[in-house]
C-alpha cells in the first residue's frame, strides 16, 4: 500500500484553532480529508497510522464527534483510548490545585504523552464552568505539557474540526468558494450554547476569501478578538466580512446558510460574576423568530443549508428544512468530520 505524500506533512503539530494555520495548509489539510473520503467510499485501505494511540478526554458527551474519532483512528490503523475526566483525578488548571483531591494537568499530559501518540479533548460548558475561554485555556495547557499534538475536539472558542467539515463540504459543491456570499447566522433555541461554532465558521469562511455576513440580534456579539480576525482574514484573502442585526435582509442573495444557536455572553464569566442560565434563557426566548424555514430560504440564491448538528428542531428550524429541503449539507457535514479527522490523525501523528 502506497502512502500519501500528505502523512506526517504536519508531524507534531497541535490542532486547536484553524486560524493556526495558512490557508495553503488548510487546503492541503482538505485534498487530504477528500483523498480519504474518496478511499472510504471505495472500500480502499488506509491504514497509514498502524499502531498509534489517540488519547480522548471527554469533558462533554458527543454523538459525532467520538463516533467519527473512534472509527478514524481504527481505520487509519491505529485505536482509541476514551477517558472521562473521572478517570484522570480531575486534571485541573493550576489555579484549581487542591492537594490530594487532583492531578495537575502538566502531569496528566506528561504521563499520556509517554503512553501514546496524541491527545484530544473536549471541553466547554458546565466542564469549564460557563466561563468564556476557561475551556480554550485547559487544552492549551494540555499542549503546553504534552510532547505529542494535542487536538481541540470542541472547546467553548473554537469547534476547529467542524469548521474543516464544513468546509469541505461547502468546497464539494461549489468548488471556488472566493467570492460566494456565507451567512453565519442566530437561530433560536433554549439552554444555554457555547460561541465555538460560529466562531471558528467566521474565520474559516473568511480564510477562504468568501463574503462572509455574521447575522444576529444585539447582544450576541462574538469574541472581539476573533471580529478582528474575521475582518483581517478577509482583507487578506480578498473576500468581505460584514454584521447584520436582520436574519432575512442577510439571508437575502446567500449561497450558503449557517443558522445556529449561540447564547449571549453577559450572562456569564468573564462577563457577568455569575452564570445566570434563567436570564439568558429570557433574552434569547425573545428571538424565537429567529428560525429558519422554507419561505425564508426562498430568498437566497437557492442557498446551501449548513448545521454541525444536532439541530434543534422547531426551534433552530423546521423540520420541513431539515428533512426535505433538496439542497441540505446536513448529513455530508457529519460525514465529512470522520474524513476531516483522519487527514489531520494522519498528518500529525506518524
Amino acid at each position: 500500500m502506497a502512502v500519501p505524500s500528505y502523512v506526517g506533512a504536519l508531524k507534531g503539530k497541535d490542532f486547536l484553532n484553524t486560524q493556526d494555520f495558512s490557508q495553503k495548509q488548510v487546503k492541503q489539510i482538505l485534498d487530504a480529508a477528500d483523498d480519504l473520503k474518496k478511499k472510504f467510499r471505495a472500500g480502499k485501505p488506509t491504514t497509514y497510522l498502524p499502531g498509534r494511540t489517540l488519547f480522548m478526554i471527554f469533558y462533554n458527551r458527543s454523538l459525532r464527534t467520538r463516533n467519527s474519532f473512534e472509527a478514524g483512528i481504527y481505520q487509519l490503523g491505529g485505536h482509541a483510548h476514551f477517558l472521562s475526566p473521572q478517570d484522570l483525578y480531575t486534571p485541573t488548571l493550576p489555579e484549581d490545585m487542591v492537594p490530594y483531591a487532583t492531578e495537575a494537568i502538566s502531569d496528566v499530559s506528561r504521563v499520556l504523552s509517554r503512553y501514546g501518540n496524541a491527545i484530544a479533548i473536549r471541553i466547554y460548558g458546565d466542564a469549564a464552568k460557563w466561563t468564556i475561554g476557561r475551556g480554550h485555556r485547559v487544552i492549551e495547557e494540555f499542549a503546553r505539557w504534552g510532547d505529542v499534538p494535542v487536538l481541540n475536539m470542541e472547546d467553548d472558542l473554537y469547534h476547529p474540526f467542524q469548521a474543516l467539515a464544513d468546509i469541505q463540504a461547502a468546497r464539494e459543491v461549489q468548488p471556488k468558494l472566493q467570492g460566494k456570499k456565507f451567512v453565519v447566522s442566530y437561530a433560536y433555541s433554549g439552554g444555554l450554547k457555547p460561541l465555538a461554532v460560529p466562531q471558528s465558521e467566521v474565520l474559516i469562511t473568511t480564510q477562504f476569501g468568501m463574503d462572509v455576513v455574521l447575522a444576529h440580534p444585539k447582544g450576541f456579539e462574538l469574541e472581539d478578538g476573533v471580529i478582528k480576525a474575521a475582518k483581517e482574514n478577509a482583507n487578506r484573502y480578498g473576500g468581505s466580512f460584514k454584521i447584520s442585526y436582520d436574519m432575512k435582509e442577510a439571508f437575502e442573495g446567500a449561497d450558503f446558510v449557517y443558522p445556529k444557536a449561540w447564547s449571549p455572553k453577559q450572562f456569564v464569566p468573564p462577563y457577568s460574576k455569575t452564570v445566570d442560565k434563567d436570564g439568558a434563557s429570557a433574552y434569547q426566548a425573545k428571538f424565537k423568530d429567529w428560525i429558519t424555514t422554507d419561505e425564508l430560504l426562498d430568498v437566497t440564491n437557492k442557498a446551501y443549508y449548513m448545521h454541525c448538528g444536532p439541530a434543534d428542531r422547531g426551534q433552530e428550524v423546521t423540520d420541513e428544512v431539515l428533512d426535505s429541503y433538496k439542497r441540505s449539507l446536513y448529513f455530508e457535514e457529519a460525514e465529512n468530520r470522520l474524513h476531516a479527522q483522519k487527514a489531520i490523525m494522519a498528518m500529525v501523528m506518524p
